[in-house]
């Protein structure tokens, strides 16, 4: 066994200081969760992180790609071992901690994803493994990664800033209804905005003499429809119209195309771009008008490391699972109830979870599900799975059936079985961490498998 002790040991260790830090921890999540703050803005979320770490002892830096994006590290000896936190909420998702639809302000936002909890779990893991470093006297350099506007842009400008270049290993957790290493692939995807430009006038009166911006749109996104059928399996399109024109009878001068690309990979993605550009101009010759794009955002596939993932699926079979008490577990049954039995076969079958779990209140085990699928959502956590080996796992902190970015989702997060979830992920990331540094070849055998299967980086952004 290297050296630090037993695997039981520093479990024991990393279990003991998370359990007697809880009552902090679970203060964060509950601010954060009160206070949901969308991409871009999450000034007090980031703020509530950085105390905290630079108290406990993390040197933090600031990083001037995003607003309110950060790195904590403590440790100025051996491998780099890297957690990531996230603390933006989606607009609109504001939800009180009950079971049934009430929002806390109508239209405000709300921690549907849980990043509440992600960004404390995360948290919780960074501390932990300094502690147990420390412990037992094993040189790691642990580092916090405040990454805001996950639900937007996202970690892409730190990656492409270099940021993550010199980590060994960095692993992240999502709150789930079960309890799994994250296996399975992501899908890459690239947002823009098609603009389309062209000439008004009275649509009655003189039609002759505009270019219709909205026939533009209308041809382009009929060339969509037809591509469908002659684009690499997996592609995905999504498009609404987001400006058609301010009234009938004026012949549109602008209009726009809001498309989304989503494809098993970032190759796949440029590659169905440029299609889809020259679908674009193609709309424009046949309309007379002229078009540019705005590029929102892009995300690479997540490539799973394997070694990490099995460490990581024996940490969370070495952390005990906590036990709901009474209260939680009604609660989350009442709240399970809201989602029908068909419903919630839908947060199971994407990756492989057995179906039966579908009958269950909460996921009382550790599974290991989702080798080889691939879901149609995107991460940001892939384009850093593309320049450092990167492991993820999901935590069970709502009920088996409730999915992300639901009213439920929101409720769940605000509920104190959902700090239990996030700081047993933590112990379990913890441990993950803690075992890669104390067996130099096991992170050796992760830095190989990164180098063998992830491609040269390249933004899906960068067309």
């Amino acid at each position: 066994m290297p050296s630090g002790g037993t695997m039981e040991q520093a479990a024991a260790r990393i279990a003991s200081f998370i359990a007697s830090n809880a009552a902090v921890y679970d203060r964060i999540s509950q601010f954060i969760w009160e206070n949901p703050e969308t991409a871009f803005n999450e000034e007090k979320s980031s703020a509530i992180y950085r105390k905290r770490l630079a108290d406990s002892g993390f040197q933090i830096t600031e990083y001037p790609e995003m607003p309110h994006s950060f790195m904590g590290e403590k440790g100025s000896t051996g491998p780099v071992i890297a957690f990531m936190g996230e603390y933006d909420a989606l607009p609109g998702m504001s939800q009180r901690c009950g079971i049934s639809r009430e929002p806390v302000s109508a239209g405000a936002p709300g921690h549907a994803c849980g990043h509440n909890l992600l960004g404390m779990g995360s948290l919780a893991a960074a501390e932990a493994l300094a502690y147990a470093a420390q412990e037992s006297g094993i040189p790691i350099r642990v580092r916090y990664y405040g990454c805001p506007a996950e639900e937007s842009l996202g970690r892409i400008p730190l990656v492409k800033a270099g940021r993550f270049n010199d980590v060994d290993a960095v692993m992240t957790w999502h709150p789930a209804d079960v309890n799994t290493p994250h296996r399975y692939t992501t899908s890459a995807n690239l947002a823009l905005i098609f603009n389309f430009t062209g000439k008004a006038s009275h649509a009655a009166m003189a039609p002759q003499t505009g270019r219709s911006a909205l026939d533009a749109v209308q041809l382009f996104n009929l060339s969509l429809e037809f591509m469908r059928e002659h684009v690499q399996p997996g592609v995905m399109l999504h498009y609404v119209i987001s400006h058609g024109g301010d009234r009938p009878n004026i012949v549109p001068s602008k209009a726009a195309s809001f498309l989304y690309i989503r494809a098993p990979n970032a190759a796949v993605i440029r590659s169905v771009a440029k299609r889809i550009l020259k679908a674009a101009k193609g709309a424009c010759l046949m309309t007379e008008t002229g078009y540019s794009i705005e590029i929102q955002h892009g995300k690479c596939d997540y490539i799973p490391n394997d070694t990490i993932q099995d460490v990581m699926a024996q940490s969370m079979r070495e952390i005990p699972l906590s036990e709901p008490t009474e209260a939680e577990y009604d609660f989350m049954k009442a709240l399970q109830s809201t989602v029908s039995k068909a419903d919630r076969r839908a947060t199971l079958d994407p990756i492989a979870a057995p179906l039966a779990l579908a009958s269950r209140v909460w996921h009382d085990r550790c599974g290991d599900f989702g080798r080889g699928k691939r879901i149609g959502g995107s991460l940001d956590t892939g384009d850093v799975s593309y320049v450092a080996p990167t492991g993820q796992m999901n935590a069970a902190a709502w009920p088996i059936g409730v999915g992300a970015h639901t009213w439920q989702s929101c409720s769940a997060s605000g509920f104190s079985w959902a700090f239990k979830a996030a700081r047993w992920a933590g112990a379990c990331m913890a441990l993950s961490g803690f075992m890669l540094a104390q067996n130099p070849a096991l992170l050796e055998k992760a830095k190989k498998e990164h180098r063998r299967t992830a491609p040269p980086y390249r933004s899906t952004m960068d067309l």
